[in-house]
C-alpha cells in the first residue's frame, strides 16, 4: 500500500519540473501526462514515438511498478489514502530525492530528445570523488581515530598546524589562554577549543581528556622569570602529568591495570617490600671481587687496610634508600643491589618490552654506575654522573656496556639483578706527582687535591625510585623547544633565560616515560614553507632561521614517525657549514608533500637525547 502511495504522489510533472528548474530546454512538450502514463501509440512520427524501456525507467525512478499501473478508479477511491501518502513526502531525504529526480531525467531526456546531449546534471558526489583524489597527497590513514591537542594554537606554528591537522582528517582539540580576540579566522569551528592556562592543572586535565597525542607549541610572552616558569617549564610539566593520568584512566576503563605509557616499578622505596630486598652486595677490590667468585679469600682480609672499605644501606625517614661508605683503597668499589621479580603483582612482565631505565636520586656530584644482570649472568653497565640534590636520570638500554666482549646484547625481558656501585678512582701517587709537575702546582696546593681526593672516598647517594620506560612505536608528545644560538633583537642574558626555562621543560619531558619528539628550531619567520631545503642536526649548533610552515609540518609528520620517538633536533634552512669546522655534519631534505622526508632526516640521529 506504502509504495502505491508513493508512486501516486510523485507524479511525472514533477519529475518534468525538477529537471526544467536545472537548465534543460525542452523543443516539444513531454509526452506524458502528469499523473500518469498514457497508453502506447502504435503510430506516430520517429519524433513522438516512446522508448522500448520508458516504463521500466519510470518504474525504477518510482521505486514501485504498482503505483504506475493503478487504475483511475482505484485513485478515485483511494483519496484518503492519498493524503498519507503526502505526507510520506516530508520523510523523504530531500538529497536522495532530487538526485534520483536528476537522474531518471537525464536517462529519459537522453532517450526522448534527438538532438546533441543537454548538460549533465551537477551532483555533489562527483565533486567529493574528484576531490578526494585530487588531496591524496594529504591522506594520513591513522587520521581517522587520532585525536591531537594543540597547545599553543593560536600562535605562529599552532594555527598553521591547526589547519594541516584538520585537513588531514585529524580531530583536533585547541588550548590556549583567552577566547576574547581569538576570531573564526584564527581557529576554524571544527576545533574543539578549551579555553585556560597551561599553568593550572585543572585546565590541563580537561583539556587532555579524549586526547591520542599532544603537541605542545606554546611560548611565554614576555622574558619575566615568573611567565617563563609557568609556560616553558610548569606548562610542560603539567601537560605531562596530566596526559599520563589521562593514559592510566583509559588503561583502567579498557579493562587493564596499567597503561601501555606508564612506567614499570623496579623499585620503590615507599613500600617495604622493596626496602626488604636491597642491601649491600660487595666492598672492596677488583681483586676481592675476583677471590670471591673463585672461592679464594681476598688478600687484604682481615688486616685494618680492608676494613677501612666500608659501605651501608639505609631507609632514611623520607622512605628514601641511603647508599653510603668510604673506600680507602686505591680501586676499591662498592654495590648495593636486589633481585629483580620477573612480573608486577599485576601479572604483568616487569622489563620485557621497555626501552630503558629512569631512577630519581639525590647525589652528591660523585659519579656512579648502575648494573644490570641477566639470567644468564651478563653484566651490563651504564655510568650517571649527580650533582647535590634531587635529580631524575634516564638511562636507555643503548647506553650499557657488556662487562666483556663478546655478550649479546642486553635483552630487557631477561633482567634478573639490578645494582648501584661507585667507585674510588682516585689516581696513585705517581700519577699525582706526574699531574703536580704537568699543571705547575706548588707544594701548598697539594692540600687541596689532598682534600679532594677525601671527598673522593666519601660517597652518598640516596635513591627515590627505579622505574623502566615502555616501548613504543610513536612518539605520544611533540614539543617545540628552541635552537640555543643568539638570536636578532634579543639580548643575550634574556635569551639565556629562555633557553634555561626550555631545557628544563624537555627534561620534564624526557623523564616522563611518555614518547616525545622534540623539536628545536631556529628564529621563526612568517613565509610559506616547503620551498628550501631544512637542515637536521643534534648539538645546539645552528643558526639559521626557518619558517614556522615548516616547523608546523615537522610536527605534523612526527606524530606517527617511529624514527623520531625519543629523539631532539635542531632544524633549520639549509646553510654552508664553517670551512675549518671538518667534523660539522649536517642531514639536509628538501620538504616533499609525497615522501616522509623526516624519516630520512632523522634516522642517523641520536635517541634518547
Amino acid at each position: 500500500m506504502n509504495k502505491q502511495l508513493l508512486g501516486r504522489n510523485l507524479s511525472g510533472r514533477s519529475v518534468a519540473g525538477t529537471g526544467l528548474r536545472h537548465g534543460h530546454t525542452l523543443r516539444r512538450p513531454v509526452p506524458f501526462a502528469p499523473s500518469r502514463l498514457p497508453p502506447a501509440r502504435a503510430t506516430g512520427k520517429p519524433d513522438d514515438e516512446e522508448p522500448e524501456n520508458y516504463e521500466a525507467l519510470r518504474e525504477r525512478f518510482f521505486r514501485s511498478g504498482e503505483g504506475a499501473s493503478s487504475s483511475n478508479s482505484q485513485q478515485q477511491g483511494s483519496a484518503g489514502k492519498d493524503a498519507d501518502g503526502a505526507n510520506l513526502l516530508n520523510v523523504i531525504n530531500p538529497y536522495e530525492l532530487g538526485r534520483q529526480t536528476r537522474k531518471a531525467f537525464d536517462d529519459v531526456w537522453g532517450q526522448l530528445s534527438r538532438v546533441s546531449s543537454p548538460t549533465r546534471s551537477f551532483i555533489i558526489d562527483d565533486v567529493l570523488e574528484v576531490g578526494v583524489g585530487a588531496d591524496a597527497e594529504f591522506a594520513a590513514p591513522q587520521a581517522a581515530y587520532t585525536t591531537v591537542l594543540v597547545v599553543g594554537a593560536t600562535g605562529r606554528v599552532g594555527r598553521i598546524l591547526v589547519r594541516k591537522l584538520l585537513l588531514r582528517g585529524y580531530k583536533v582539540k585547541a588550548l590556549f589562554r583567552n577566547r576574547a580576540g581569538v576570531g573564526k579566522d584564527a581557529i576554524p569551528d571544527a576545533v574543539e577549543v578549551v579555553e585556560g592556562d597551561v599553568g593550572d592543572m585543572a585546565t590541563c586535565q580537561k583539556a587532555v581528556q579524549g586526547v591520542s597525542k599532544v603537541i605542545f607549541c606554546a611560548a611565554a610572552r614576555s622574558v619575566f622569570t615568573a611567565d617563563l616558569l609557568r609556560v616553558e617549564d610548569r606548562g610542560v610539566m603539567n601537560m605531562v602529568k596530566a596526559m599520563q593520568d589521562e593514559l592510566y584512566r583509559r588503561a583502567k576503563r579498557s579493562g587493564g591495570k596499567y597503561s601501555g605509557a606508564a612506567k614499570k616499578e623496579l623499585a620503590d622505596f615507599n613500600a617495604r617490600f622493596h626496602q626488604a630486598r636491597w642491601n649491600v652486595q660487595f666492598v672492596g677490590t677488583p681483586e676481592d671481587a675476583a677471590a670471591a667468585a673463585e672461592g679464594r679469600p681476598s688478600r687484604d682480609a682481615g688486616d685494618a687496610y680492608g676494613r677501612v672499605n666500608v659501605a651501608e644501606a639505609v631507609i632514611t625517614d623520607d622512605n628514601n634508600l641511603l647508599f653510603s661508605g668510604t673506600l680507602m683503597s686505591r680501586g676499591a668499589l662498592a654495590e648495593v643491589g636486589a633481585q629483580l621479580a620477573a612480573r608486577l603483582p599485576g601479572g604483568e612482565h616487569r622489563t620485557a618490552g621497555t626501552e630503558g631505565l629512569v631512577l630519581r636520586v639525590r647525589g652528591d656530584a660523585h659519579s656512579y654506575l648502575l648494573i644490570l644482570e641477566t639470567s644468564e649472568g651478563h653484566r651490563y653497565g651504564a655510568r650517571f654522573p649527580t650533582r647535590e640534590g634531587y635529580l631524575t636520570v634516564r638511562l636507555p638500554y643503548a647506553a650499557f656496556r657488556s662487562e666483556y666482549q663478546d655478550q649479546p646484547p642486553l635483552d630487557p625481558s631477561k633482567l634478573s639483578n639490578i645494582a648501584i656501585r661507585y667507585e674510588n678512582r682516585r689516581q696513585g701517587s705517581s700519577q699525582v706527582a706526574a699531574l703536580r709537575a704537568a699543571k705547575g702546582l706548588a707544594a701548598s696546593d697539594m692540600a687541596a687535591l689532598a682534600a679532594q681526593q677525601a671527598r673522593d672516598q666519601r660517597f652518598s647517594l640516596e635513591v627515590d625510585w627505579i622505574k623502566a620506560v615502555p616501548g613504543g612505536s610513536e612518539p605520544d608528545f611533540v614539543l617545540v623547544s628552541c635552537a640555543g644560538k643568539s638570536r636578532p633583537g634579543i639580548d643575550p642574558a634574556d635569551l639565556r633565560k629562555v633557553i634555561e626555562a626550555k631545557r628544563r621543560g624537555e627534561e620534564n619531558l624526557r623523564t616522563s616515560g611518555l614518547g616525545y619528539s622534540i623539536i628545536r628550531p631556529g628564529t621563526l619567520l612568517d613565509e610559506p614553507g616547503g620551498y628550501r631545503a631544512l637542515v637536521f642536526d643534534q648539538g645546539d649548533r645552528i643558526t639559521e632561521s626557518i619558517a614556522a610552515a615548516d616547523v608546523a609540518d615537522i610536527c605534523l609528520r612526527a606524530l606517527h614517525e617511529p624514527e623520531g620517538r625519543n629523539k631532539t633536533f635542531d632544524v633549520c634552512y639549509e646553510y654552508q657549514a664553517d670551512e675549518d669546522n671538518a667534523m660539522y655534519e649536517l642531514v639536509a631534505h628538501v620538504p616533499d608533500k609525497k615522501n616522509n622526508y623526516l624519516k630520512a632526516a632523522v634516522a642517523s640521529l641520536a635517541k634518547n637525547t
